[in-house]
This record gives structure tokens, C-alpha cells and sequence, in this order.
């Protein structure tokens, strides 16, 4: 293992060089008199986790504010449940309390017990003796991005919280509320709690250097005013871009030596080759309108006025661009050449998409080239998908018109790979809520069939028991069967061709998904046990779609 003291990305946190500033703001407002919650935000890469890491260590031993402390990261093992996420609360909390109240700890015995309500029973006790736990929570945005969390659980969280003797400390990449995927998770009032402004986590500022150059006064290296000034130059301040390049030049210098301009130009090159896919992860993590930006800016300063406010904020946070006057220029020289070598794909994107009339003018090859990319397409339902995209102009609605014929060839096809020759329901099917006519026999009219795919597919009540066909098949199939009744009424408002190619990117979403279905869903062997046991697909076979 290496011994140097500036680490990039590899297995655990590195330790905190430079943000003196920054933890010293975080730990004002958690040391006075009624202590706040705080939400620590910033892009990937920009050492949250080295902060959030620092301020766990700082606050582990017990002080004047704080008893202990927790650090959970919840982008390993992450919880997916409210019951998930409260029980590996209480047992984060356990951990941290054993070693200085084992007594308090010993209460968070979880088996058989509800932890919300053990819990409370320890901050309870904690808030009687005027002891007070940190937990700081990083990854935050893992949990926010499940479905699975509901309401009840930051409802609870809320109540824990608003008890003096626990105080919280996330990290996410925006605002808490922003990161919730349910409009009900986004209505709980748990979300007020914390401090109205995040602290924010970008680029090194001017004061952090010293501190994170600490390591070379620490091995007798000096680093002259032109040395810092490029490493400034070529990194931006990026921290993960600065740990790379200096760590290159700490590694080969000796004892006294004095490192200059040439000595970081020198280095700085190999680094940004050998570093592309840092670079690349900097760069993914930007939105087209960023990358055109940075693209831009490669070449050229830019006039504040061509470059939105919100855009210029983003890019002087993250160390990419800096204003001088009325002017935008790069301020990281690594970005700029990796940028520039990226300017042609931006620039075909633009060329493409770059405004409405490009974009109209060119979704249709899109789209064809999309669908040609699928293979095992039943060469009727393709052929209604082509007639859709074909349609997209001049009149666009006549394109929606197709999406009936789609939804309905689809829902064939998946009737011929589940159910027998005859059509007639498998009697397990009434264990999901299938009611069955005298006959026994699927309905004829296609909404009642979508509402039985729905069910088979898997409900909140049950679970799936088709053969081959998944949930993402339904969603398209009734989304499309729902677009289609809504195309034969052509007096109904008027329609883009942005909104028809979404209609069409759907159906060629329903094409992959079927596909994949009968192609692999659950394997050979499933479906040669599902035929010798009689059970749906017996007497007419899990047919191909072609």
C-alpha cells in the first residue's frame, strides 16, 4: 500500500487537507447553543465524504457538545425499506455508543423489538443525563433515490431529531427535499429541520492550499510561487484533480529540493493522460449544456452575457471556469484539454439537437437507427413502430395513430407466449384477483386484458406469475394502449413532434422489453419446466415473437 499522504479514489476516505475554512463553518453550527442540523452538498468528487469523514473523527471523543459520534455511509448496504433504514439506524447507533455508554447501547436489542421505539427510548434516556450523539449520514442521495422509503420514516425521523440529544449531519450532492423520488416523502417536515442554507462543497478555495500542502513542508520540499500558481492553473482546484497531480510531484522530489513552473508543466501533462478517466467521471457528471460551456470555453473566453447565471455558478463551483471583468475563461487547464478533445461530439450533438428545428429535423433517423438496434422483433409489430416514426411529419399526430395497432399486435403476442392455444386462463391466476367469465377464456376488449397483464406482471398485493412477460412490458403496453385511444380522437388539441417521438421512443421501449422477455426472462430451463408442468404456455408453447 502506498504510503503517500494524498490518496485518489482507492479503498477508503482520505484524510482532510485543506477545508480548515470550511469544517470550521460546520463544526460554528454545531457547537452552539442550540446546535442545527446541517445538510453538507457538493458534485461526486469533491470530497464531501473527506469532510464528513473529518468531522465524525473530530466528535468521536466524548466533549463538551457531543457524547460520541457515528459516520454511516449509505452507499454500501443501503437500505431500501423503512424498516431496513430504522434498523440499521439503531444498529449504527449501538455501535457508536458501546465503547463510552454500553448501558444506553445494550437497550438497542432490535430482535423482536420495533427500533423507532428503542430508539426513543435512548435519546430519552440520553437527553435526561445531557449527553448529545452526532450521526452524520453521507451518501444520502442512495436512500432518496429508492421508492421504497415512504413518509412514515422521515416523519419518525423528525420526531428522533427534534430531541437535544441527537443532531444531524447529511451529505448529498443537492438539497434533500430536490433528491426525493415521492411527491408524499417530499411533503414530510422533516426536511425542515436543517439549516436553510446547505454547505456547500466545491473547488479549493485560495485559503485551503496550505493546509493541503501540508505534506511537503511535512518532507522538507519547498514549492515556489510559480509551482503552486500552475498547479492552480492545471487543476482548478478540483480536489481529486490537485491529490493526482501533486502526489506525481511529491513522489519524485527529494529532500530540499525547490519545485518550480517546469518541474509541475512537466508533470502535469502525463498526469492529465494517465488521469482520463477521472476526467471522464468530471465530465459525465455535467449536462450537455455544461459540457458545451466547457467545450467553448476550451477554445475561447466567453462573454458572461452568452452563459447563463445558474451555468456560471456551476462551473466557479466546481473550479472549471473563473470571471474576470465581463469575461468566462477555463481555470482548469486539465478539463480544458480533455474538453477539447470532446468539443467534436458536442458539436454533432448541437449540430443535431441544438435547437427545435435541428431537433425536428433529425429524430426520425434517431429513432430508426434506435429500433434497428433490437433484435428478435416480431416483424409486425416493427413494421407498425416504423409506420409511427414515418409519421412524424408533416402532421405528427397521424404518427400517434399507430400506437393502437402496436399496443394491440403486443398484447397478442404476450397472450401467445402465456396462455394455451385456446386462450383460456390458468386457474392460478385467480389467486392474483383475475375474475373469470363462464368461459374461462381471456376477454376480447383490450383494456380488461392490460388490467390482467397488470396483475400478472406483479401488483402491490401479489406477486408476478406470468411465465415470461415483466412489469416494464405492461408499463409500455398500457401506456401505449392509453396513447392509441387517445390518437383516434384527432379534434383533441394538437400535438409537437417532440411529443409524438416520445410516444414512438415508448414503443420502441416495448419492442426491447418484449423482446428481452421471450429472449431470456428467467431462462430455458424455466421455460421447459413451465411446459412439462402444464402450466400456461402448455398446449401452444412460449411462441417466438417472430
Amino acid at each position: 500500500m502506498s504510503d503517500s499522504p494524498y490518496q485518489v479514489l482507492g479503498v477508503g476516505i482520505p484524510k482532510m487537507l485543506g477545508r480548515e475554512r470550511l469544517f470550521d463553518d460546520l463544526c460554528r453550527h454545531l457547537t452552539k447553543a442550540t446546535p442545527d442540523h446541517m445538510c453538507v452538498v457538493g458534485p461526486p468528487l469533491f470530497g464531501k465524504s473527506v469532510l464528513l469523514s473529518h468531522l465524525a473523527s473530530s466528535f468521536q471523543v466524548a466533549g463538551d457538545h457531543y457524547v460520541t459520534s457515528l459516520y454511516w455511509d449509505l452507499r454500501h448496504s443501503t437500505p431500501r425499506t423503512d424498516d431496513e433504514f430504522r434498523r440499521q439506524f439503531a444498529d449504527q447507533v449501538k455501535g457508536a455508543l458501546q465503547p463510552v455508554q454500553a448501558e444506553l447501547a445494550e437497550y438497542l436489542d432490535i430482535e423482536g423489538e420495533r427500533p423507532h421505539d428503542l430508539l426513543h427510548l435512548v435519546f430519552n434516556e440520553m437527553e435526561s443525563k445531557g449527553l448529545r450523539l452526532l450521526a452524520v449520514l453521507d451518501g444520502f442521495d442512495h436512500v432518496l433515490a429508492g421508492s421504497g422509503i415512504t413518509r412514515n420514516l422521515w416523519d419518525d425521523m423528525r420526531t428522533l431529531a427534534q430531541r437535544p440529544s441527537l443532531r444531524l449531519v447529511t451529505g448529498s450532492r443537492s438539497r434533500l427535499r430536490e433528491l426525493c423520488k415521492t411527491e408524499e416523502s417530499r411533503t414530510s417536515d422533516f426536511w425542515e429541520i436543517f439549516y436553510d442554507s446547505p454547505l456547500q462543497v466545491g473547488s479549493f478555495e485560495k485559503h485551503d492550499w496550505k493546509g493541503f500542502l501540508e505534506p511537503f513542508d511535512t518532507k522538507g520540499v519547498r514549492l515556489d510561487g510559480s509551482g503552486l500558481k500552475e498547479i492552480v492553473n492545471w487543476t482548478g482546484g478540483v480536489p481529486v484533480l490537485a491529490a493526482a497531480l501533486v502526489e506525481r510531484l511529491l513522489e519524485g522530489a527529494g529532500k530540499g529540493v525547490t519545485l518550480s513552473k517546469p518541474h509541475v508543466d512537466g508533470l502535469a501533462e502525463a498526469t492529465g493522460e494517465e488521469r482520463r478517466e477521472l476526467l471522464a467521471a468530471l465530465w459525465d457528471d455535467c449536462p450537455i449544456e455544461l459540457q458545451s460551456d466547457l467545450a467553448a470555453l476550451a477554445s475561447r473566453d466567453l462573454p458572461l452575457s452568452e452563459v447563463p447565471d445558474d451555468r456560471r455558478r456551476v462551473l466557479e463551483l466546481r473550479g472549471f471556469a473563473s470571471s474576470s471583468g465581463n469575461r468566462l475563461r477555463s481555470s482548469c487547464r486539465l478539463m480544458a484539454h480533455f474538453a477539447q478533445q470532446q468539443a467534436a461530439e458536442v458539436a454533432n450533438l448541437q449540430r443535431l439537437f441544438g435547437d427545435t428545428a435541428r431537433f425536428e429535423g433529425n429524430i426520425r433517423s434517431l429513432l430508426e437507427l434506435r429500433l434497428a438496434q433490437i433484435p428478435g422483433v416480431d416483424p409486425e409489430l416493427r413494421g407498425y413502430v416504423e409506420r409511427a416514426i414515418r409519421e412524424l411529419q408533416p402532421e405528427p399526430r397521424n404518427s400517434v395513430v399507430w400506437a393502437r395497432s402496436i399496443a394491440e399486435r403486443a398484447l397478442d403476442l404476450i397472450w401467445q407466449a402465456e396462455l394455451p392455444a385456446d386462450k383460456s386462463l390458468p386457474a392460478g391466476w385467480k389467486f392474483v384477483g383475475i375474475t373469470f367469465d363462464a368461459l374461462g377464456k381471456l376477454p376480447r376488449r383490450r383494456g380488461q386484458q392490460c388490467n390482467i397483464l397488470r396483475r400478472i406482471t406483479g401488483t402491490e398485493d401479489h406477486a408476478p406469475v406470468s411465465q415470461f412477460v415483466t412489469k416494464p412490458t405492461y408499463l409500455f403496453v398500457d401506456h401505449l394502449q392509453s396513447v392509441g385511444d387517445f390518437g383516434q380522437h384527432k379534434e383533441e388539441g394538437t400535438l409537437s413532434v417532440a411529443i409524438a417521438s416520445a410516444f414512438c421512443l415508448s414503443a420502441i421501449g416495448l419492442c426491447e422489453s418484449f423482446a428481452r422477455d421471450l429472449a431470456t426472462t428467467r431462462g430455458p430451463s424455466h421455460r421447459a419446466k413451465a411446459k412439462s408442468s402444464g402450466g400456461p404456455g402448455k398446449a401452444g408453447g412460449p411462441r417466438s415473437s417472430k
